[in-house]
């Protein structure tokens, strides 16, 4: 019986945490990137949303950058190809 509340306790904390895994579509298909600060770019052009990609990786605007994943998620690994460097995605956003 402990185990049954431990697991509803446990599935209610879940429940009640913020999450902020976002998640992305079609990112292959950008034809742009601007660098919004030394950690984060825009991903702009061709259909849909633009996409905004924070990373932990140093950015700037004569980076040469490749979007490696066309559909991703926050905290993904091997998102993008930044300078010689495979980099993974902190947080993504869409922009509405």
């Amino acid at each position: 019986m402990k185990s049954i509340a431990k697991i509803a306790c446990l599935s209610l904390l879940c429940l009640s945490a913020p999450s902020f895994a976002d998640c992305v579509f079609g990112a292959k298909d950008k034809t742009k990137f601007v660098v919004l600060d030394s950690h984060t770019i825009m991903l702009k052009g061709g259909p849909g949303s633009d996409i905004i990609i924070k990373t932990f990786a140093f950015i700037n605007s004569s980076s040469s950058v490749t979007v490696l994943k066309d559909s991703f998620c926050s905290h993904e690994n091997a998102v993008l190809y930044i300078d010689d460097e495979v980099v993974d995605a902190a947080q993504v956003t869409k922009v509405q």
